[in-house]
């Protein structure tokens, strides 16, 4: 074949065609002369692939908690290239800044970084009474995430519709979840004691009159036959319970504390009082008495339990003990429509964040299905709140409470609102009269007038 400088030429167009064509595949036709028998001018078409562009390396900063749920488990994620994430990311480095101890340490350091200007992208926050939506709202710490979810076409559907609520406010959506679990939804039990008192198999039909008399029937040797253990009276273990008596903890709006709820919380907090004082299946608060350690040492027939205690319970505490037997926390009536709470742990994209759509991607990846799964088979990470992790076969395998708890997160409702974001303050002016009712140290009508009286005065206050 006679290659003429015409070709030559042309050669250099197509050289040229394809430096130009950066990072998307470039479509250049190319004329070529075979020279036969007789000269035919042949077209074809030639895709030219380009390497896309290199992006320029960024470092995403990342404040959390310093426990293994949280900094843990995230840095081992991102070190194991979860799901593919790190591989697919390889201009992002994540820079963890955990924090040791609690709210009571984390909140200061952060608002210390938004006084100084050092605020890094992605930020931590275990809500209490949606609290949380005070660093959109009053504090503008984190950013509204819809104008990114709405440009990326992010699939809002993956999560169930309580876990979406909780974290919006007017059209907003400011966080993303890392934990998601119903707040004391299930009662725990000594399957094998049960039967060897002869009581009948718990349902998850039974009304709390039923739960009270075979918790009577199972009290004796030395047992307490029914304690509510983990769900306590702190309104965020208790709040399920209480919505089921029909207690409405604040006004939509967050301003007006127990609206039209007098009766239904006395009779709350008559059902709790008779437990301990008129059934005695449980005794008096005691700092001393561990529920989850009496249940385990058999001291305890049956108690409330977290969602964590589901998998917890069976496979590290009791072990070859005994059997563990779980049933729904029961309903004020037969037929009732079971009431729950929404517990979270989120992060948020800050507004001093200079890279949204990197750190919204990496948001994205925290609350994937495998990020999720991963996390289950780790022994570090959680549930959280996307129907498809809850009838994952593998994460089913080492959690199977969560087909327990499926039915309950499908109709999950939010956390109450705190409409001043003093929800720590709320809970502490309930618990300080509720754990004078459980020692016998106040009436329950006065209790009803404090308890209100004094979380509206919680409310009453400027914003935190």
């Amino acid at each position: 074949m006679k290659v003429t400088r015409r070709d030559l030429l042309r050669l250099g167009t197509v050289m040229a065609g394809g430096v130009l064509a950066g990072c998307a595949p470039k479509i250049v036709e190319v004329t070529r002369e075979v020279e036969k028998e007789v000269e035919k001018v042949v077209k074809e078409t030639v895709i030219v692939e380009a390497k896309p562009a290199e992006k320029e390396p960024i470092t995403l900063r990342i404040h959390t908690n310093q426990g293994d749920q949280w900094y843990g488990w995230m840095k081992d994620a991102w070190d194991l290239n979860v799901g593919g994430w790190k591989s697919e990311n390889p201009h992002i480095t994540l820079q963890f800044e955990p924090v040791a101890g609690w709210t009571a340490d984390y909140f200061p350091k952060i608002f210390t970084h938004v006084a100084a200007g050092t605020l890094g992208d992605i930020v931590w926050y275990p809500p209490r009474h949606r609290n949380h939506l005070s660093w959109g709202i009053e504090y503008g710490i984190v950013r509204d995430l819809m104008p990114i979810i709405e440009a990326t076409s992010y699939d809002m559907s993956q999560f169930y519709p309580g876990v979406i609520e909780s974290s919006s406010w007017e059209g907003a959506f400011y966080w993303m979840p890392i934990t998601s679990e119903p707040s004391c939804p299930v009662v725990a039990y000594n399957k094998t004691m049960a039967e060897r008192f002869g009581l009948p198999e718990p349902q998850n039909d039974w009304t709390m009159d039923e739960l009270v008399e075979w918790g009577k029937e199972g009290t004796r040797d030395g047992v307490w036959g029914y304690h509510w253990g983990n769900a306590s009276m702190a309104p965020i273990a208790w709040t399920p319970q209480l919505r089921q008596f029909g207690v409405t903890m604040a006004s939509d709006d967050g301003k007006v504390a127990f609206p039209d709820s007098a009766e239904a919380l006395a009779r709350a907090l008559k059902w709790r009082y008779d437990l301990i004082y008129t059934h005695k299946t449980m005794p008096a608060p005691d700092p001393n008495f561990n529920t989850n350690d009496m249940l385990v040492a058999e001291v305890i027939l049956a108690m409330d339990v977290w969602p964590v205690m589901i998998n917890r319970l069976p496979a590290t505490l009791v072990q070859d003990k005994f059997d563990v037997g779980f049933f729904y926390a029961p309903l004020d009536a037969k037929g009732a429509k079971r009431r729950n709470m929404l517990n979270e742990h989120v992060h948020g994209l800050t507004t001093a964040s200079k890279y949204p759509e990197e750190g919204f991607n990496y948001l994205a990846w925290h609350s994937s299905l495998e990020y999720c799964v991963q996390g289950l088979l780790s022994g570090k990470g959680a549930p959280v709140g996307r129907p498809d992790l809850f009838v994952d076969d593998r994460a089913l395998k080492i959690f199977p409470g969560l087909d327990l708890l499926e039915p309950i997160m499908a109709e999950i409702e939010p956390d109450f609102f705190v409409g001043n974001f003093r929800g720590e303050e709320f809970d502490s002016a309930f618990q300080a009269v509720t754990d004078l009712v459980a020692l016998d140290k106040i009436g329950i009508d006065e209790a009803v007038d404090r308890i209100i009286a004094d979380c509206q005065a919680v409310l009453d206050k400027e914003p935190a």
